[in-house]
């Protein structure tokens, strides 16, 4: 099935054809995949190597066929390596960290690279940014790139893709900076120089001390500065459109409360710290959230999926056609998959393999009887359409602002005619309520300091 292209997927197309290095920062559904093939095809790429997340591969693999004008060869490598007459090799960031895997990558002079979901190459720290970018040496200065995937001796042209390029903080941003513009970091238009690590951070960054133990404390990111010039640095090597630009109605945000008992509202909130939890919440203290939720987030996780599954029932009574729900733990998702297997209920987790991803997809798109779809949040929170249905309840949350933000819009995308509507599911009256209502605000109000004010 061809695709025919919209007007902002072109233009993304030209900015991508006519830059060797480039971020495509469009938000999630606004058509970053389908942009960078038709790049692709623009500057007759013959030899092609996207890395994406697990989830993206199948994805990118129908891409090719979908968007391309070129009938190009594809395959999704693994620790096999990839055939020698192959166009478009796929990987995954997991894959690259395999230094098998790697070292066949590197045998072969890309025409180009396209990382996708680019966030996840945030920090020299995480092998899978070394094996992007190369080593930042110990003086936080030089980067080597001779074993790095997008270095000169391995990738003509790199393209990046995300609709999140900053979810933590602007110091996500320096190794893409780093290594794909690092002219942009040097002192130019009365901005100083800041090609080093520690310059870009005490430039760009507020830096706080945690307390780890009575003793020790690390330095911690808190708060960003100078995000216009920064902006500035930027320049026309990023390019973003918000899915408001194209026409995309954002979802509507609420909460649903669901009906506890009493005995079971004291049974949740009596083992935990309320002041400490609503304290972690605002400051976004995601590690003292664990902490502090640890004895009582699976049983209310599993409270939950018990009381949606009741609530499903009405919905679809009431005339609800498809829904979405998202959860965390793998004992909520087993009891929504069994309370709702009679409305022929399509599960994809972290231990989904890759056929059955692209299966579950698929029935929930075409099929009518399959209406309703349960995603583990961090495994379907990325790279696939859920569109089929316009509205998303998340069971349970994840105390990370992206992984919510980017699993709610896997409902949305320029063909959706109806308005999205995504709900969080709360214990009415207790601690969770309030929790939740707290991790709401966050994530919907994400704004990316890399877009005006």
């Amino acid at each position: 099935m061809k695709y025919t292209p919209l007007p902002t997927q072109l233009s993304g197309a030209e900015f991508l054809a006519r830059r060797k290095f480039a971020l495509l920062a469009d938000e999630p559904r606004v058509g970053k995949t389908g942009a960078a093939i038709i790049a692709a095809d623009y500057i007759d790429a013959r030899k092609i190597l996207v890395v994406t997340t697990a989830s993206g591969r199948p994805v990118w693999r129908h891409g090719f066929a979908d968007w391309s004008i070129y009938p190009r060869k594809t395959q999704i490598v693994g620790t096999a390596g990839f055939h020698p007459d192959v166009d478009v090799a796929i990987t995954s960031w997991s894959a690259i960290n395999n230094a098998h895997v790697r070292v066949n990558l590197l045998k072969r002079q890309w025409d180009l690279l396209i990382a996708d979901e680019a966030h996840a190459a945030k920090n020299f720290s995480a092998r899978r940014t070394r094996s992007l970018y190369g080593d930042l040496l110990v003086d936080e200065v030089t980067l080597s790139t001779k074993n790095a995937l997008s270095g000169g001796d391995c990738s003509d042209t790199v393209w990046c893709l995300t609709g999140t390029p900053i979810p933590n903080s602007l110091l996500d941003l320096y190794p893409m900076m780093r290594a794909l513009c690092p002219e942009r970091l040097m002192e130019h238009d009365g901005m100083p120089d800041v090609t080093g690590l520690a310059a870009f951070k005490n430039r760009y960054c507020v830096i706080g001390r945690k307390k780890l133990t009575a003793w020790r404390r690390i330095e911690v990111v808190v708060g960003s500065r100078n995000e216009a010039e920064l902006r500035q640095r930027l320049g026309d090597f990023m390019l973003r459109r918000t899915q408001q630009d194209v026409g995309i109605r954002a979802p509507i945000y609420d909460t649903l409360p669901l009906f506890i008992s009493g005995k079971t509202r004291r049974e949740v909130d009596g083992v935990v710290r309320t002041k400490a939890i609503l304290e972690a919440a605002e400051a976004g203290d995601t590690k003292k959230l664990e902490m502090e939720l640890g004895p009582i987030r699976r049983l209310t996780g599993e409270i939950k999926a018990r009381a949606v599954v009741e609530a499903v029932d009405d919905e679809f009574d009431s005339g609800l056609d498809k829904l979405v729900l998202m959860a965390w733990h793998k004992d909520a998702i087993r009891i929504l998959a069994n309370g709702l297997h009679k409305y022929g209920a399509v599960v994809l987790d972290g231990s989904t393999s890759e056929r059955d991803r692209e299966i579950a997809v698929e029935r929930f798109d075409t099929d009518p009887r399959c209406r309703v779809f349960i995603g583990q949040i961090q495994a379907a929170g990325e790279a696939i359409d859920l569109s089929r249905a316009s509205t998303l309840w998340f069971v349970e949350p994840s105390f990370t602002p992206k992984d919510m933000a980017q699993a709610a819009l896997r409902i949305t995308n320029q063909m959706q005619t109806r308005q999205a509507l995504v709900k969080v599911c709360v214990l009415d009256g207790s601690i969770d309520e309030a929790l939740q209502k707290i991790l709401m605000r966050k994530w919907t109000a994400i704004k990316e300091v890399l877009q005006d004010d």
